[in-house]
């Protein structure tokens, strides 16, 4: 049995755990912001954001950094 997963905070984003290699990031009030997954390259893991633009309904992929928290900032800042 899966427990709920727990919602996190990074400044005014929340980031909720979808897989152990995905994570959502929204806004407070439910809006998404994107997605933050993790990848294995040579060296060790990284990870990326996928910014969500909704008036064009796509993602568009920022670079990989090497932690998860970057990777929401990228989002944050971004």
């Amino acid at each position: 049995m899966r427990s709920t997963p727990v919602a996190r905070s990074r400044g005014d984003l929340r980031v909720l755990d979808v897989r152990d290699d995905l994570s959502r990031v929204t806004r407070t009030n439910g809006e998404i912001v994107g997605y933050v997954d993790r990848v294995d390259v040579a060296g060790g893991t990284a990870y990326r954001a996928r910014r969500y633009v909704a008036v064009e309904r796509r993602f568009v992929e920022l670079p990989n950094v090497w932690s998860a928290d970057d990777a929401v900032d990228c989002l944050r800042w971004g």
